[in-house]
């Protein structure tokens, strides 16, 4: 074999055997924060467009159906509570309001929605300073009678 080609172990590489494992040690820790940081995300994302989508759903309802006999802003919220499965609504987390405290054409209703959460991994709550629980809200507004 060739000079050149021999594979060289130096003293140096031999006192570096344990080095990956050492680096892999020190990096895991952020990598595992990274991963489960963007699982709480995507789940906070998940509630957040149903919360949005609950808010929209009951407004429109409301919006639609103000003229019927026998409305109430109950059947708005249960609307919104049926239009969000993948949360665990109730109709207390709806919250129907008016511009000029009835819905009457031309005016909105506007509909909030909001929900309160604990994080998945909890990680987040074992941060001094950070809440253990996330609030999120969803908003929609309609004309009524348009």
């Amino acid at each position: 074999m060739h000079k050149l080609l021999q594979p060289k172990c130096s003293a140096s590489r031999i006192g570096e055997k344990g080095a990956a494992a050492v680096e892999f040690a020190l990096i895991l820790p952020i990598l595992l924060m990274l991963v489960l940081g963007i699982f709480e995300f995507g789940r906070a994302f998940n509630i957040q467009v149903a919360l949005s989508e609950a808010a929209r759903e009951a407004a429109r309802y409301a919006a639609v159906h103000y003229a019927d006999a026998g409305y109430s802003d109950e059947d708005a919220q249960n609307a919104g509570v049926v239009a969000a499965p993948s949360v665990d609504l109730v109709a207390d987390n709806v919250d129907v309001a008016h511009d000029a405290g009835a819905c009457s054409p031309g005016d909105n209703v506007v509909v909030t929605v909001t929900f309160n959460t604990t994080y998945l991994t909890g990680l987040p709550g074992l941060i001094p300073g950070m809440p253990a629980d996330v609030s999120l809200t969803g908003r929609g507004v309609m004309r009524c009678g348009g």
